[in-house]
């Protein structure tokens, strides 16, 4: 498997969980969180990690967004999942390459096509799908035991209306093994996430 460069947005539990087994697996990763107390957490463990997200001489990338979506009554709470999304379009927009965005974090059946997708274009100023890859891989993760479930997967989700980025994302994500479904809609795997 070729190594791939990875940027982990959202450095929590699921992030620390994804981003940790995709360097075990040999790919080049950097975790990006707002949060210098994580940031200076995850370095002490030798990892790669920034309070930003900067592309500028960055080759082709996957980008996970693995930032927080807590629950809001019967809501998800989106205002950091939004900056950070944010915060990726404009990292985008001086970028020469052609990145791929990943919506791993819960969100409603919709999201990455909607809110995503805007505020990417929005801050990027490129276009879905032509400028930037984008796709839809939620997590199915436990908080007690999420890097073992990441390393050891049940059931892995992608979708995408690039068959290009499913087939990038299936290559990166098969060798840890588990039931891999791919998708064209990324409403469909957001909605398999939320029904489970």
């Amino acid at each position: 498997m070729q190594s791939s460069r990875i940027f982990i947005v959202g450095s929590g539990v699921v992030g620390a969980a994804t981003g940790g087994g995709f360097r075990e697996a040999g790919h080049d990763v950097t975790f990006i969180d707002i949060s210098e107390a994580r940031v200076r957490e995850l370095s002490e463990r030798g990892w790669d990690a920034r309070t930003e997200i900067d592309l500028s001489d960055e080759p082709e990338s996957l980008i996970f967004l693995t930032l927080p979506t807590p629950n809001d009554g019967h809501r998800y709470d989106l205002s950091a999942f939004t900056a950070g999304t944010a915060a990726v379009g404009r990292a985008l927009a001086g970028s020469a390459a052609r990145h791929t965005v990943v919506v791993r974090s819960t969100v409603s059946p919709g999201i990455t096509e909607g809110l995503v997708k805007s505020t990417l274009e929005e801050h990027s100023g490129m276009v879905a799908n032509e400028g930037f890859g984008l796709a839809s891989n939620p997590e199915f993760l436990r908080a007690v035991s999420a890097a073992e479930d990441f390393a050891n997967p049940w059931m892995t989700v992608i979708a995408s209306r690039d068959p290009q980025v499913v087939e990038r994302l299936r290559e990166v994500l098969l060798p840890f093994g588990g039931e891999l479904r791919t998708f064209s809609n990324p409403a469909e795997a957001e909605f398999i996430k939320c029904a489970h």
